[in-house]
């Protein structure tokens, strides 16, 4: 049996705010959303965290849902809208997921309002920050979960498929040392 909790109803209204901003269907996927990140953040693994996985494939790959603890991940192979990325990291898969929302016709401050991850219009190169000519934009460095958060909400916003496989590498404090995982979003085409 799943315990009871009250919230506030200020609480509630934040929770909701939430849901809709991580893309979850309900208060409880939201916590464990939160929960989730908080622990990563912390480098701590959680007990029950098998029972995010959906289905592993012959190979052995967990196929995810929702994003597992990215940390201490290196990625294997990714895709977006359908063409395999040759720089395989996790802020190559964010800047090819924002060169394809600029290709929709946003650019400058267009484009860099319609991220949800800290970016300049001018040339900036402090603080993380780096100009990414391709894009006219700046764009400050992020975790590999901050990436994928990042490209699933564009992916899901602009029905542009990303695919990604992903490995953890044998640390202690990956989620799942030595595994391999999947995590799609956007239309199934990927």
């Amino acid at each position: 049996m799943m315990p009871v909790i009250r919230l506030n109803d200020a609480t509630f209204a934040d929770l909701s705010a939430l849901k809709t901003w991580y893309g979850t269907k309900t208060p409880s996927e939201t916590i464990d959303r939160i929960v989730r990140e908080a622990m990563e953040q912390l480098d701590m693994e959680r007990d029950d965290a098998a029972e995010e996985v959906t289905v592993t494939t012959s190979d052995g790959a967990m196929h995810f849902d929702a994003a597992p603890g990215l940390a201490f991940t290196k990625p294997l192979a990714a895709s977006i809208n359908g063409k395999a990325l040759h720089s395989l990291c996790w802020s190559a898969l964010l800047l090819t997921m924002i060169a394809q929302v600029k290709t929709k016709g946003l650019s400058g401050d267009k484009l860099v309002r319609e991220l949800a991850i800290p970016a300049k219009v001018e040339r900036y190169d402090e603080e993380g920050f780096k100009f990414r000519p391709d894009l006219g934009i700046s764009v400050q460095g992020q975790s590999a979960s901050d990436c994928w958060k990042e490209v699933e909400r564009l992916s899901k916003k602009w029905a542009i498929p990303v695919s990604v496989k992903f490995w953890w590498k044998q640390n202690p404090k990956a989620q799942y040392p030595g595994k391999t995982g999947i995590l799609r979003s956007g239309p199934a085409s990927a």
